[in-house]
């Protein structure tokens, strides 16, 4: 009895034994992805360099850096810049882990040269980016192993430019002179800014340097495009050492994370105001010569020509005898670049001479008959008798509303030359109060503008009748009848805003301009010396200032010139934003000390 039971336990067991083993394999065939875990954001780390990185005597043809995980390139030729240039391009290609550079043309004897990856390395799974590693080698016994850093900002509006081509120049050349280099040769050391703006160099020379950056448009490393937007320092720089052991201790990490400026930053020990640190101001440099870009018919009774700079010396004359139907009204833009030649439609053509005595010199036959399109034709055609051209009149309110300290201005699309003012013309304030008398002022030089004279009170309300043909245009035109109701805004729905401001003594003066939080220019001031500045009726809103030290007295803010080795007119912003509130005044106690 005892055996029997013996032997159906046995079986028994023998049977559970073949279960479990079963689910085992059945558990093991089933294979699942491991869940979750926190996303890779880890940079590629180099493991092995051949050559080492800082490496003498260089004789090869290949460089291999082996990293701890699988790359990707990102247009190497492109984004790889090596020191100095080589005129064939090295080529790049991945065999698992390893990139491989195979040098295309003989390396320069006893040379250091820099290699700087850019962005042009990435992980395969993640994309994270390999940064801040430079490989250095030397084809000689000793390698350059000095460093410099600087930053490239607009010069416009003080915003970190990135992708910029930084280069250095040396003094060493024998048929050019140091500032004819960036227009003839590729810079001997070369980088880029990233996105704060900032460049870095390591491997160099211990000799002086010029810095000049490039926003390069033809990607060729010479500034020989006149659109391009450069940067430079005005002074020679001379590299410095940064003790990289120094670094490497600091961090607790291998050489790999040290071979970049940028790591000095995370050092509490090491601070990188010890380091000097070379701002640049970039701008487009103007292009000296004068120069007709746009001459034609904008429509029937206007011509306009478009200068690079102020016409004041062009002459723009009549090639041709006129008759005495014949007039010319010229009008000039704000800056003086452009002219309007407004002029009485009575001929078919006309021959015109332009001439500024040294850069143009051109003669210009006009059709001055608008081009006939098939749609003119035939709106002519239907037209029993031809439309009267009215002038355009416009106000200044918003919304049937004007500000406190504005008058009620009209704007014109033709130059007013004579008024016709009849006696039904009516103004009437508060629904009460009626005048006929009414009398306008030309607000500009050429009568595109005309304000009201009157005294416009807060809260009140207005209402303007202009019957037709009041205004008549240098071209004949006359208005159509004019109605306008509108209100002054009450003066506790605005804030003003009140500072002073100091200028140094040397400088002519200074622009001080309010501008919104997007930039556009509110109000603009110019101040010549030390004084109270006051913005007033000033919608609720944040705004910011902006001072321009404005060393050629010219009201606008001027670019620089490398050939003469000026610098761009200096900007800047006060501290932070003004939020300016209704009914709130904002007076800035301690006066904005401009600083050149």
């Amino acid at each position: 009895m005892n055996f029997y039971y013996f032997c159906i336990m046995k079986k028994c067991v023998r049977h559970i034994i073949v279960f479990v083993m079963a689910m085992l394999l059945v558990g093991c065939a089933n294979v699942v992805s491991p869940s979750g875990g926190p996303k890779d954001t880890k940079q590629p780390v180099v493991l092995e360099a051949t050559p080492e990185n800082s490496s003498t005597n260089f004789t090869g043809k290949t460089i291999h850096l082996t990293f701890d995980e699988f790359i990707v390139l990102n247009n190497p030729s492109n984004n790889v810049l090596i020191s100095p240039p080589m005129n064939k391009k090295p080529t790049y290609r991945t065999s698992g882990k390893t990139l491989i550079i195979k040098f295309e043309e003989p390396l320069r004897p006893n040379t250091t040269y820099s290699i700087n990856f850019g962005d042009a390395i990435k992980d395969l799974h993640e994309g994270n980016i390999f940064k801040g590693y430079v490989f250095n080698f030397s084809t000689g016994e000793d390698i350059d192993s000095l460093s410099l850093q600087g930053k490239v900002t607009s010069a416009a509006d003080l915003k970190p430019q990135e992708g910029f081509i930084v280069g250095l120049y040396s003094n060493d050349n024998d048929t050019l002179t140091l500032d004819s280099l960036p227009y003839r040769v590729k810079p001997f050391y070369i980088t880029t800014t990233n996105k704060k703006g900032e460049f870095e160099f390591s491997g160099l020379a211990d000799k002086e340097y010029l810095i000049f950056a490039l926003n390069d448009n033809n990607s060729n490393m010479i500034y020989d495009l006149p659109n391009e937007e450069i940067a430079f320092y005005s002074d020679m720089v001379r590299p410095y050492y940064i003790d990289k052991q120094i670094v490497k201790e600091a961090l607790k990490t291998d050489s790999i994370a040290t071979d970049s400026l940028s790591a000095v930053d995370s050092i509490l020990e090491i601070k990188k105001p010890e380091y000097p640190s070379y701002e640049l101001f970039s701008f487009i440099q103007d292009d000296s010569v004068q120069k007709l870009f746009k001459k034609e018919l904008v429509e029937e009774g206007i011509l306009r020509f478009v200068f690079r700079y102020p016409a004041d010396n062009v002459s723009i004359t009549a090639a041709e005898p006129l008759p005495d139907t014949f007039d010319i009204m010229p009008v000039y833009s704000i800056k003086r670049d452009t002219i309007l030649w407004y002029y009485t439609p009575c001929k078919d053509s006309l021959w015109i001479s332009i001439n500024d005595g040294v850069n143009i010199s051109d003669s210009i036959h006009y059709s001055l008959k608008p081009r006939e399109t098939s749609s003119r034709r035939r709106r002519m055609q239907q037209e029993e008798t031809p439309k009267i051209k009215r002038l355009s009149v416009k106000n200044n309110t918003k919304g049937s509303k004007l500000k406190p300290d504005q008058p009620l201005i009209l704007t014109f699309n033709d130059p007013i030359v004579r008024l016709n003012l009849p006696d039904s013309m009516l103004w009437v304030e508060n629904k009460d109060t009626i005048y006929q008398n009414i009398q306008f002022d030309k607000v500009d030089e050429y009568g595109f503008k005309y304000k009201i004279v009157k005294n416009l009170k807060p809260e009140d309300s207005y209402k303007l009748v202009i019957p037709d043909s009041v205004f008549y245009s240098f071209r004949g035109y006359t208005n159509d009848t004019v109605r306008l109701a509108f209100s002054v805004q009450e003066e506790s729905a605005f804030g003003n805003i009140y500072l002073t401001v100091e200028i140094p003594q040397d400088v002519p003066q200074v622009i001080v301009e309010l501008q919104t939080e997007q930039g556009k220019t509110i109000n603009k001031q110019i101040v010549t010396k030390t004084e109270e500045l006051a913005f007033e009726y000033l919608d609720p809103g944040k705004y910011k200032l902006k001072a321009t030290i404005d060393l050629d007295a010219n009201g606008e803010w001027s670019p620089g010139n490398f050939s003469k080795r000026l610098q761009p007119e200096k900007i800047l912003f006060y501290k932070g934003t003004l939020e300016v509130r209704a009914n709130w005044d904002i007076d800035l106690d301690e006066p904005w000390k401009i600083e050149k």
